[in-house]
């Protein structure tokens, strides 16, 4: 027995890397905590008869969706990252990097990206049911811009997660294939999503992935993914009042 579990160690284990190894396995757990604890469904099975005593109650598991976010796919991936591996935190893309580059792409991106919004918000129906999540908050600017912001922390983890911790850590073992690693993930993340944005998050992983890659920050695809997130629930919740 001993001798037949050494041999699958010097097959199955032997040459193995360290830092992959750590960001996979880390990256399988990470999702799975938060694929099942920082999502609305938790707050409200769990949490939300502790607040209901504050204003906007149907805002609240958004709030904690968004907020929580930053500890599962922020937080829990930098200590993963500074004692599982060697890198410092500027090496998975917490840095400005190549500004001119990564600024003049995202606000081309945007720029680009708002009359598609536009076709697609008035030529797929679904999309105005979908957003903004939270239809409370479309009554005023004064509930409307808070939601944002939380949501803005939420694009700001989500990508660290993706473009820095998945696409930085694996890129020493994979190179650019990095880019089609953590592009998996982060298109089955988008499943519940309307079909045209879950397929559009395939090629929304590639680009940002080579943005990260070419800038050597995941900054910028942070603000991309943000300035659009916004733009279409604007633009629903100003159609929803046409």
């Amino acid at each position: 027995m001993k001798s037949y579990l050494w041999t699958l160690k010097e097959k199955y284990l032997q040459g193995w890397d360290r830092q992959t190894t750590v960001i996979l396995l880390a990256s399988a757990v990470i999702l799975t905590l938060h694929r099942n604890y920082s999502r609305t469904r938790f707050f409200r099975a769990n949490l939300a008869d502790y607040f209901d005593f504050l204003p906007l109650v149907e805002s609240h598991p958004y709030y904690y969706w968004f907020l929580t976010t930053a500890v599962s796919l922020f937080f829990i991936p930098i200590i993963v990252a500074k004692i599982g591996t060697d890198q410092g935190l500027s090496d998975y893309g917490v840095c400005l990097g190549r500004q001119k580059l990564g600024w003049g792409v995202t606000l081309s991106a945007w720029l680009v990206m708002i009359p598609v919004i536009i076709l697609v918000v008035f030529g797929y129906p679904p999309f105005q049911d979908k957003y903004p999540f939270c239809k409370e908050v479309a009554g005023s600017l004064l509930t409307f811009l808070p939601y944002q912001l939380a949501y803005g922390i939420y694009m700001f983890s989500w990508e660290f997660f993706f473009r820095g911790f998945m696409l930085f850590g694996l890129e020493k073992r994979f190179g650019n294939y990095s880019i089609l690693v953590q592009t998996i993930p982060f298109a089955v993340m988008h499943f519940s999503k309307p079909l045209p944005e879950a397929l559009g998050s395939i090629v929304a992983g590639l680009l940002l992935g080579v943005l990260a890659f070419e800038t050597r920050s995941f900054l910028y695809g942070a603000a991309i993914h943000w300035l659009v997130a916004m733009t279409m629930d604007t633009v629903c919740v100003i159609v929803a009042r046409v």
